[in-house]
Parts: C-alpha cells; structure tokens; sequence
C-alpha cells in the first residue's frame, strides 16, 4: 500500500515538473511584445513623420537634446469636425468661444437666439469683432454657412536671421488654428533658424514646422523662389484639398488668429482675403501714426490653383495698381480693428542695422544719414521714424485693445523687449 502511493506521488511531482519546464521554455522563447509590433508609421496629431534612419539614441539622451527632424517625407493633415467647436441650447447652436454660456442657462426665452459676448457678432455669434466689421464694410451680399469639417490652413512666411525673433510668437500665436508653418529660411548661416530648432526651440511646436532652407535662391526672383516652395509643399502634402487655405505672410507680420479660425469654420467669404495690420515700429509700444499695411495673405488651394497658376506669389502681384476693392475679396480689419500686426523692425538694434542695409539694397526704403547702434537706439528711446522727424504713437499695453498678439500679452516676462522699451528717455516717465 505504502509503495503504491510513493508511486502516486512520484508522478505528481514528475508532472509538476514538468509543466514548470514547460512554462519556463514557452516564456524563453516568446520575443518581447515591443519587437512584434508593425513598424509601419503613424500620425502624430496634424503632421506624420517619416521614422529618422539612424541608430536609436538612449532615451536619456533624447530629453536632454531633443531632436528637430526636418520633414522631409510624406504629411497628412488631419480633419477636424466642426461640432466640437459649437455648443448646442435647445436645438440653438452657438460657437462655444463667442456665446455667453452663463446668460444662455439662465435665459428665459427658450433659447431661441444665442448670446453673444463683447466682441462676437452674427445668429450663432461666430464673427469676430474684425470680421463683422469687414463683411459690414464691404457691402457685399455674404450668405455664411458652418462647415461639418474645418479647412486645413498653410502658413508660408519667410525670414532671415536677423529678423527671425518675431518667428517664435508667430507660431506660438496661431498653432492652435494653422495646421502646418511652412518656415523659409534665407539664411545659411550656422546659428540660423534650423539650428535653433535643434537646440529645441518651439519643442512643443516642431511637428506643425516644415522647415525649408532657401539659401541657394536667395538672388532668385520671388516668383521663382515662391514657385519652389509651392512645389515642395505641394510634395510633401499627401491630402492637400482644394478647400484648404494657403496663407502667407512676411517674417515680422502675426495674423489675427480669431480671423483666421473664423475662415477655417465658415463658408460664404469672398476671396483673396486681405489683412489689414497695424504698424508697430520697434517694439508693440510704438506705432507708425500714418502707416498700416495690407497684406494679401489668403486664399482657397483651389482658387490659387485655377487663378493663378498655383503660383502664391500672385496674391502678393494683387496689390500692385489696383485698389484693395478691386483687388480683394474681403479686407479683414480697419483703423481701429486691425486683422493682424507688422512689428517693423521689431529686433535688437544691431540686428535693425542689418536689415536696413538689406532694404537699402533692395530699394525698399533711402536712408540719408549713416546709422549705427547709438543712433538706433536713439530712435527707439525717443520714438522716431527713421527720419529722425516723424513721432510715433506711444500705445499703452493697460488700455489698448489692439496692443499686441495675445502670446505676448500673456508672456511678457517673455516677450518683455517686445513690451517694454528699454531705451527709453528719463523725460518719459
């Protein structure tokens, strides 16, 4: 008896045993899950990446030098419904950021129009202030309907290293309404926009920026320069749509990102769009008193593609002998609603001599006197036109409406040679 359960028991152990190998074999021999998965790109929010073919860097490594990676492969913008952009009061649909949500609940009248707050216009209070005001001033019959899908907006600007600073709040202002920057850089220097990128600038913000380098066109035409950069977009753009907006700018010009998203949400807007900016000189604390500018900086991917060629720079050849009626669908802000701000000469002074030398090459502007850095500052301190005769306008940040982009007025520890003028004269306190 004794013998037959010393046999049982030997193979229960046996048993054991074995599945124990068994389990240990099975766990040896599976690979890790991480080397199962496809490696098949994926989308990173608006923009996808093609994968970098180098050898992987040490996570450790990868948070303290962060890489920017140029795109250079294939870019799928991604579609945004609309309805997550409206609030619905009893079957009354309203744009979230312009209705008074707290009167809207505690209204009486069932709902039936919505309640706009200070600054918003229209039935379902979608219009921004500078937006009703140009529809209102054009006169023109504009029947405006909300789309299911937002348009995709493409922002082109330029700039060299002198004047990229303002680069930094452009992006920053309007990264939630654009879905791809198109940065062109006409410098080749080594510390130039590409490598302040790589040392993380606008980190946040990279996978929205294709970065192009155009420094072997720079003594190229515009045309020829603006044609390259429409080609190269329209390359790495996989599902650009006719529908979709080209917007394109100056290095020192912030659009107004309200006007923008207005025209990303709506149907019915004439077009070209043109923007009317306030002429700020050196800093947002000044402005030019007799001076705004207007840029013609959008318009669908269609209308450019079947008007002009495919050609951007068409839009810019709209300002020259015509009238901005003639020539422009909508104009987007006025004498005190501006669509936007050109920050003139808004750098460090020695920078400020380098870009003057490069407009006198250009013909943009004549300079009668020799300028150097204690003359520049001179001008900014007192608040001179480069003339060294006209006044510019002091603007106060406190009771101006208009004083400057909202990312500056919300940083301006960061931004503070943008909002404060350190030249300044003693007299002027």
């Amino acid at each position: 008896m004794q013998s037959r359960l010393d046999g049982k028991l030997a193979l229960l152990y046996t048993l054991l045993v074995l599945q124990v190998l068994i389990v240990m074999i099975y766990v040896a021999t599976t690979p890790p899950s991480e080397l199962t998965v496809p490696t098949t790109h994926t989308s990173v929010t608006f923009v996808k990446f093609e994968e970098v073919q180098e050898p992987r860097v040490q996570p450790i490594n990868r948070k303290r030098f962060p890489i920017y990676q140029t795109i250079n492969g294939e870019i799928t913008l991604q579609d945004v419904k609309t309805y997550t952009l409206f609030d619905v009061y009893n079957h009354t649909v309203c744009w979230k950021h312009g209705v008074d949500n707290q009167k809207m609940r505690s209204s009486e009248d069932n709902f039936e129009k919505c309640i706009c707050t200070q600054g918003w216009h229209g039935s379902d209070c979608g219009q921004p202030e500078v937006v009703w005001r140009a529809i209102m001033a054009s006169k023109q019959n504009v029947k405006l309907k909300h789309r299911r899908t937002a348009r995709r907006i493409i922002h082109t600007f330029f700039l060299n290293e002198y004047n990229s600073a303002i680069a930094e709040v452009i992006v920053e202002e309007l990264y939630n309404v654009v879905d791809l920057f198109v940065i062109c850089d006409f410098s080749n220097a080594e510390d130039n926009f590409h490598h302040k990128l790589l040392k993380g600038l606008l980190q946040q913000e990279q996978k929205k920026i294709l970065y192009i380098n155009i420094a072997a066109k720079v003594h190229k035409p515009l045309r020829v320069v603006s044609k390259y950069i429409w080609e190269k977009i329209k390359t790495v753009v996989r599902n650009l749509r006719d529908d979709d907006i080209y917007v394109t700018t100056e290095s020192e010009q912030v659009l107004n990102s309200r006007a923008l998203m207005f025209l990303k949400v709506y149907n019915g807007w004439p077009q070209p769009i043109g923007f009317r900016l306030r002429w700020s000189v050196y800093g947002f604390f000044w402005q030019h008193p007799l001076k705004t500018t207007i840029t013609v900086g959008a318009c669908t991917i269609g209308l450019m593609r079947e008007a002009y060629q495919s050609n951007p720079i068409m839009l810019q050849q709209l300002e020259e002998d015509l009238s901005e009626r003639d020539s422009l669908g909508l104009v987007i802000g006025d004498l005190n609603h501006y669509g936007g701000w050109y920050c003139y000469l808004c750098q460090a002074p020695a920078n400020i001599i380098t870009s003057l030398h490069n407009k006198v090459k250009s013909n943009e502007i004549q300079l009668e006197k020799t300028i150097d850095v204690p003359f520049i500052e001179d001008l900014i301190g007192s608040g001179l036109w480069l003339d060294g005769k006209t006044n510019l306008l002091r603007v106060s940040k406190s009771r101006d409406l208009y004083f400057a982009p909202e990312t500056i007025l919300n940083n301006t520890w960061k931004y503070d040679w943008l909002v404060e003028n350190f030249y300044a004269k003693l007299d002027y306190y």
